[in-house]
This record gives structure tokens, C-alpha cells and sequence, in this order.
């Protein structure tokens, strides 16, 4: 399991001979000239970057799917294997004898032999997205395009990469060619009512993917990444749109059904005239096919904004 490429430079006493120098979360990593032949995604947006890039035969694990019936009920995910629901025990994980570990959140990688210094020093490679590094930026759309850069370097798919980050920037101009000179709806984002209406602030990724479909983020204004709000304050702000995570732990239906029951929400214009869009939990994540999700947000508000 001792690989040679993608080690953080801190850990390694060396450089591999003829190696390459990538950045992922402001550090420096090495590359040999070999890509990964035992590739592991702990998140489903992860793994659908990497199928994207034509990685799926060196795939042999997925784990983590958010999306309502993203595996279908079946021990595959795209063909490779689900080797845990959640995130998979260290001694799992081991087991598929990976040589590179990619992560979508943070908590992806835990502590001792499955955090990312644990990995490399059991000469295991890791990749985290750009947008779950620490102290990020919040050009997320940057993001997309370095992980794109990055990992398509790491499997030798630069063109493939390319083609990727070049289609996001055309759905993203196209996006913005229908946005009009009419004041943008507010829309407010509801990821999950399990244990209050957890929302993101002007901080996450949806403000961003809003804006570029040409609304506003209702709390836009709050600099924070995850917001939890009222019933009444959300009432107070009556958004023009609610824009419904639908996610294997909070599904869009059960969302709908509780704005509709509660005596507060459904008092909300968005719910009496059913002015509410479901999209996948996945791609409300800044990942390559969030310039088709802008897009597709921008033609259904620019319907709601007609009406």
C-alpha cells in the first residue's frame, strides 16, 4: 500500500524523483508519474466528479450517498461499490487498499489512520474539493475549476478536465444571459427541517449559485455559512421562493409536507402557490455540474418571475 504520489510535502523526507507539485487546501502535495489505480470517494459528489473525469474503473469504493435514492437501494453506486452508508470504518476502508482517498466534506477524514497526515503516512493518498478546505475562499466556482484542474492532472485526464470546467463556464454564461433587469427574487433554501429550518447565510454555496442564477439568498445578508431560523422570522421575510434540498436524510416531500401542515409556514406565499423547486442535495454543492444546476435554477425563476 506504499504509493509514492499525491503525499503531503510536510510528511514526506524526500521528493519522488520527477514529481510534480499540486496544491489542494493551501498545501503542497507531491504526484508521481503514475495515476491512481485504487481510487476511494467518501461523499457522492466526490464520486460523481471522479466518474465524470473517467475515473470509474480505478473506483473500487463510494460511501456517503446524500441524494434520495442515489444508490437505488443496490450495493452499487455507477457500477462501484457502496462500502458504507456513512463514512466507512478505518478497518474498511483500509481494506479496499486504496491509493488515493477523495473527500467532499471535511469530515470526510477523521482522526489517526483516516485523517489525511494518517493516510499519508500509510502511504494512502487523499484529495479534499477546494470548497470544504479550511479558510476557503468563497469564489466556489474557482473551487470547481481547481478540483477539475487538479484531479484531472492526478489521472492523467487534462482534457477531459478541461472540456468539464469549459462546460460549467458556458452553462454559467448562459445563466446569466437570461437574468433581466427585474429586481431578483428572494428565495430561501431550506437543507434540512430535522431539527429546526437549517438554512445557509450569505457564507455558503447556495448564495453564490443563487446569484448566479439571478436571485438572492433571503439571508444573504447574515455572514455566516449555516443559519437555523424561526418560523417567524422566516415568516417576516416571506420569500418570494423556497428552494427545497432533497436529500436521502431529509427528503423533499417530507419538507413540503411539513410547510404545508405547519399553521406558521404555510402561511407563506411560496407554499400557498406552491412556489417551491426541489433540486438533488448534490448539486446544491459546488461540484462540475453547478453551471447546469445554475442554469436550470435561472429558466425555472425566470418562469416564476413571468407569473
Amino acid at each position: 500500500m506504499r504509493a509514492s504520489w499525491l503525499l503531503a510535502s510536510a510528511l514526506l523526507c524526500s521528493t519522488a524523483a520527477g514529481a510534480d507539485s499540486l496544491r489542494n487546501c493551501s498545501e503542497t502535495w507531491n504526484t508521481a508519474q503514475s495515476p491512481p489505480s485504487r481510487i476511494v470517494a467518501l461523499n457522492q459528489h466526490a464520486a460523481d466528479l471522479l466518474l465524470a473525469l473517467d475515473a470509474g474503473p480505478t473506483l473500487v469504493g463510494v460511501a456517503y450517498l446524500d441524494d434520495t435514492h442515489a444508490g437505488d437501494g443496490n450495493a452499487e453506486y455507477f457500477g462501484v461499490p457502496v462500502i458504507a452508508q456513512r463514512y466507512p470504518s478505518s478497518e474498511v476502508l483500509y481494506a479496499q487498499k486504496p491509493d488515493l482517498v477523495v473527500g467532499g466534506f471535511a469530515t470526510a477524514f477523521g482522526d489517526g489512520v483516516t485523517s489525511r497526515s494518517g493516510l499519508a503516512r500509510n502511504g494512502v493518498g487523499s484529495y479534499l474539493l477546494e470548497a470544504a478546505c479550511a479558510g476557503h475562499s468563497l469564489d466556489y466556482f474557482e473551487h470547481v475549476r481547481h478540483d477539475l484542474h487538479t484531479l484531472g492532472t492526478l489521472l492523467h485526464k487534462p482534457q477531459k478536465a478541461q472540456q468539464l470546467s469549459a462546460a460549467m463556464d458556458a452553462d454559467l454564461a448562459r445563466a446569466s444571459a437570461l437574468i433581466g433587469a427585474e429586481k431578483p427574487l428572494s428565495v430561501f433554501y431550506l437543507d434540512s427541517e430535522v431539527n429546526g429550518l437549517d438554512s445557509e447565510g450569505g457564507r455558503g454555496f447556495v448564495t453564490t449559485l443563487l446569484a448566479a442564477a439571478g436571485a438572492r439568498n433571503l439571508f444573504a445578508g447574515i455572514n455566516q455559512y449555516r443559519v437555523t431560523v424561526s418560523r417567524e422570522t422566516l415568516l417576516l421575510g416571506e420569500p418570494d421562493v423556497i428552494l427545497l434540498a432533497d436529500a436521502e436524510w431529509s427528503p423533499a416531500w417530507r419538507k413540503r409536507q411539513l410547510l404545508k401542515n405547519d399553521p406558521v409556514l404555510s402561511r407563506l406565499r411560496a407554499v400557498r402557490e406552491n412556489r417551491m423547486i426541489d433540486i438533488p442535495f448534490t448539486h446544491l454543492l459546488p461540484t462540475l455540474n453547478s453551471g447546469a444546476v445554475a442554469l436550470h435554477l435561472a429558466r425555472q425563476l425566470k418562469a416564476l418571475n413571468e407569473n
